[in-house]
């Protein structure tokens, strides 16, 4: 396959067949893996274990969970829904696989209507669909946005059919909110800022009801916007300007920090490049790139509750922008180069990334094996370790594992989440500091402080003394050992493997 039709001078890949067979690559990683190695998803699969549970099982004793409206519902209710079918596990890895599907079927859609005889720099764009907030585990929002991105294009598909349209967006967009508002939200933006662009003067009287004309099916969206403002409150909002650079360094973060900022930088310098050499953003996506990096700029940090809100809308901002490059007028042979090594950086950082689901997926088999010297029912605490600075570049991606626990061994577990405004689980056995996350991570000795977004760092020697072991049946690390001679005389080691290890709690014997 060239990348360029020599008939046509318009990217060959953005036919359809070619379309959907990129697709159904993207899905390759998660072939080599059963529980997908994103550093949240194990603990989105532990809050569903309390989710389907049926009315008798032992970990109503120890969680309450109950259904309620909110801006963050997507897996939860596709897994709901599938769950009879393919068990919470296998549908969680469905949804996960979709993320990368949907986000390369709907950036090439789009493409393919704005930029068809122009996106060499295509290929650069697709090495944000494995972004670090899709790594990081916000499913919810990877898929409400890569689904943004397919509406986007069904939306300027229909443009002819405005009755049909706007049937389909009155249904469809308030779906996509209640999925996750944030990525809803990216479908408003765009669509906004491509009938803002065909309207022109759209800051004018006559241009701001012109376009309100167009978008009365987006009413609709309050619907789940009001209704989950009237639940649960809590979490505060935070911005954190100096953050946003570090959410733009770690954009391709991934495996190797050299490599990941070899590639980010690759994909500024074609954008400067082409811009030197005349290549401007297509008629009709400059407006949504400009809005998708204003946006970025203008939101928090942290949004009642919800942590990386700003974070997460850097990477669709980048691949609107490298795909929405226009290099149509410049010379032919550079055009081809920027595609050409374009294409080489693609295939090297999917392979470095396919290998590494390959080394995850091991890596969760061993440390998983310590599910069968854990009692069901039990009551589990867990440390895993958190490393710092250059160290943590490359994420081991085991936050969340022990979370595991909860689905197949009906255990309580502290490293739920449960900020009443986002989730739908609460803890009711509620040991003093050692309840939800992220009470589960400790730190080495060099990392102990205060992290930017104000959570302290300690080390396990630091913890140790405080663990309430008196309410628990087992004590599991995680990539971490106890400190030499500082062992409590009520653990027990009943199995290991490298540094992590399980240890029953036995009772202090009585005097």
């Amino acid at each position: 396959m060239t990348f360029f039709s020599a008939q046509t001078g318009k990217a060959a890949v953005l036919r359809w067949h070619w379309i959907l067979l990129l697709s159904l690559l993207s899905i390759l990683p998660f072939l080599f893996v059963r529980v997908p190695p994103l550093v949240d998803v194990p603990g989105h699969i532990g809050r569903f274990a309390v989710q389907l549970a049926p009315a008798e099982n032992i970990l109503h004793r120890y969680f309450v969970f109950t259904w309620r409206p909110t801006l963050n519902l997507g897996a939860d209710l596709i897994v709901q829904a599938l769950h009879p079918l393919l068990g919470p596990v296998a549908a969680m890895w469905l949804v996960c696989a979709a993320v990368p599907a949907l986000t390369v079927l709907g950036l090439l859609a789009v493409t393919r209507r704005l930029n068809p005889g122009g996106a060499a720099a295509l290929p650069f764009a697709l090495l944000f669909v494995y972004n670090d907030s899709f790594l990081w585990g916000f499913v919810n929002y990877a898929l409400s946005a890569a689904l943004s991105l397919c509406s986007w294009a069904l939306w300027m598909a229909l443009a002819r059919r405005p009755a049909v349209r706007a049937l389909v967006f009155a249904l469809f967009a308030p779906a996509l909110f209640l999925g996750h508002g944030e990525g809803g939200a990216l479908l408003l933006l765009w669509v906004a800022a491509w009938e803002a662009e065909r309207i022109g003067r759209w800051w004018q009287p006559r241009g701001l009801a012109a376009l309100a004309a167009r978008l009365w099916p987006f009413l609709f969206v309050a619907v789940p916007v009001l209704l989950s403002a009237g639940g649960e409150k809590g979490g505060k909002t935070v911005w954190d300007f100096p953050g946003k650079i570090d959410a733009l360094f770690n954009m391709l973060r991934d495996q190797n920090m050299a490599f990941d900022l070899a590639s980010l930088g690759a994909a500024f310098a074609v954008l400067l490049f082409g811009w030197l050499r005349g290549a401007r953003l297509a008629c009709g996506g400059r407006l949504a790139v400009w809005a998708s990096f204003a946006l970025f700029l203008a939101a928090p940090y942290q949004l009642s509750g919800t942590a990386n809100v700003d974070a997460r809308l850097i990477a669709p901002a980048m691949m609107l922008a490298l795909a929405f490059q226009n290099w149509s007028g410049v010379h032919r042979r550079p055009r081809a180069w920027v595609a050409a090594a374009g294409v080489l950086l693609l295939m090297l950082r999917f392979g470095v990334t396919t290998a590494s689901f390959v080394g995850y997926g091991q890596r969760y088999q061993r440390e998983l094996q310590a599910l069968d010297h854990l009692a069901r029912g039990s009551r589990v605490l867990n440390l895993t370790l958190a490393d710092c600075g250059a160290r943590a570049w490359r994420n081991p991606r085991t936050t969340h594992l022990a979370n595991l626990v909860t689905l197949e061994r009906d255990a309580w577990v502290n490293a739920h989440w449960a900020v009443k405004s986002v989730h739908l689980l609460e803890s009711r056995l509620a040991p003093p500091g050692f309840t939800t996350d992220p009470s589960q991570l400790v730190s080495p000795a060099d990392c102990v402080g205060t992290t930017g977004a104000g959570r302290g760092r300690h080390t396990i020697a630091q913890v140790l003394p405080t663990l309430p072991l008196e309410r628990i049946d087992y004590l599991w690390l995680i990539d971490v050992q106890l400190p030499p001679g500082r062992a409590d005389p009520r653990l027990t080691l009943v199995w290991h493997a490298g540094k992590s290890a399980i240890y029953v709690v036995r009772p202090e014997p009585r005097t």
